[in-house]
């Protein structure tokens, strides 16, 4: 499992998508703020769109503590790019809503899927989810010894038939093996669809489809504006 110090960096990473390039938040929560922030299961109240003919507008902020600005820089397919820092405090971000989630009649805040670049510690592929709701932890997390493969009923990064355990805190999660993460995002840039699956802290099973053309491009983008 992950430091302590790299989880707090996580936590003070999480972008929120808009469908547009203009200025949007950056969500910087630091551990304390992330569990006093963690949403509550059925909290989620449906998002509005404006309907008529012209194309609607981008999805609205979701609210939360200790909001900084962030620089957009490209959309790719269902990805965003954005960029915020300069020199060795870069940081650079591929991020995406789910496209779809079930079950339908379960209210949950926002999910999203990020893939993190920071320049000035050479992390590269840091995967990472907001998954909306607080979630059971996998039955062997917080246990010593090497990860076992994962149960069926824990949470669950799933791509291209291959199930890569997660470790969560509230409703964030990231891969329990950060060994794996290059590996998740290689074969996220030649897969159509990643789902991640997990069960609330109410019992209920979930699943979030996260659609991955422009992943590709995305994630080169990223990587050009943290060289």
């Amino acid at each position: 499992m992950r430091s302590g110090s790299r989880h707090g960096l996580l936590l003070g990473g999480l972008i929120l998508v808009l469908s547009n390039v203009a200025p949007v938040t950056l969500v910087g929560l630091s551990p304390a703020l992330a569990q006093q922030a963690a949403p509550a299961e059925g909290s989620e109240a449906p998002s509005k769109r404006r309907r008529g003919r012209e194309k609607p507008e981008a999805k609205a902020p979701v609210p939360a503590p200790g909001m900084q600005q962030a620089k957009p820089v490209d959309i790719f397919g269902d990805w965003n790019v954005f960029a915020m820092g300069q020199g060795k405090t870069r940081v650079c971000y591929a991020i995406a809503q789910p496209q779809t989630r079930s079950p339908k009649t379960l209210k949950r805040d926002t999910a999203y899927l990020f893939v993190t670049v920071r320049k000035g510690e050479n992390v590269q592929n840091e995967v990472a989810v907001m998954l909306g709701f607080p979630a059971k932890p996998a039955l062997g997390q917080g246990k010593p010894g090497p990860a076992a493969s994962p149960a069926a009923s824990d949470p669950t990064l799933n791509l291209g038939g291959t199930r890569y355990g997660l470790v969560v805190k509230d409703g964030n999660a990231w891969l329990q093996n950060p060994a794996e993460e290059g590996r998740v995002v290689a074969e996220m840039s030649r897969t159509a669809k990643l789902t991640i699956k997990a069960t609330s802290m109410r019992g209920n099973p979930t699943a979030d489809e996260y659609a991955l053309a422009g992943f590709a491009e995305a994630m080169k983008r990223t990587r050009e504006e943290c060289k």
